[in-house]
């Protein structure tokens, strides 16, 4: 459990420099905003996850699936370090190099997911539920921020 605890601050930790990268694209809005936002949203996801797994696996299988999901989540967080790394070193990033890298980080984490979960014997219908979540975090971040 202390693994699986420790992938996730780690998870936490890396996406919250992405965050912060973020700000660049809001100047008018405060730094305690632009990372409540970029932090708090993403983990909508990884929280429903936790909880669904909670109620519907046995403890053996919901520990196996939570160590796997902390892995994703942190594989997914280091993907986002290149375009973090951009926006605070560019004059003038370019947005789409963020949006990029995040759908390049979600495809990275939908099929390593997928990949661990099929390993294990997980059924399908766990990566579908991730992708289904994922898409309302994306969407929940979009409309926040738009």
């Amino acid at each position: 459990m202390k693994k699986i605890i420790l992938l996730f601050i780690g998870s936490f930790l890396v996406t919250a420099v992405f965050s912060a990268s973020l700000k660049v694209f809001f100047q008018e809005i405060s730094w305690r905003e632009v990372l409540i936002k970029g932090l708090l949203i993403p983990c909508f996801t990884w929280t429903v996850q936790l909880l669904l797994s909670a109620v519907f696996l046995k403890r053996g299988d919901r520990l196996a699936y939570w160590n796997r999901l902390g892995w994703v989540c942190l594989i997914g967080s280091i993907a986002l370090l290149p375009a973090a790394f951009y926006n605070m070193r560019a004059a003038t990033p370019w947005v789409w190099i963020s949006i990029l890298n995040v759908l390049a980080s979600v495809v990275l984490m939908a099929a390593t997911l997928h990949l661990l979960l099929r390993r294990a014997g997980f059924r399908s219908l766990w990566t579908l539920s991730w992708v289904v979540l994922i898409v309302i975090n994306m969407s929940l971040y979009l409309w926040n921020v738009l």
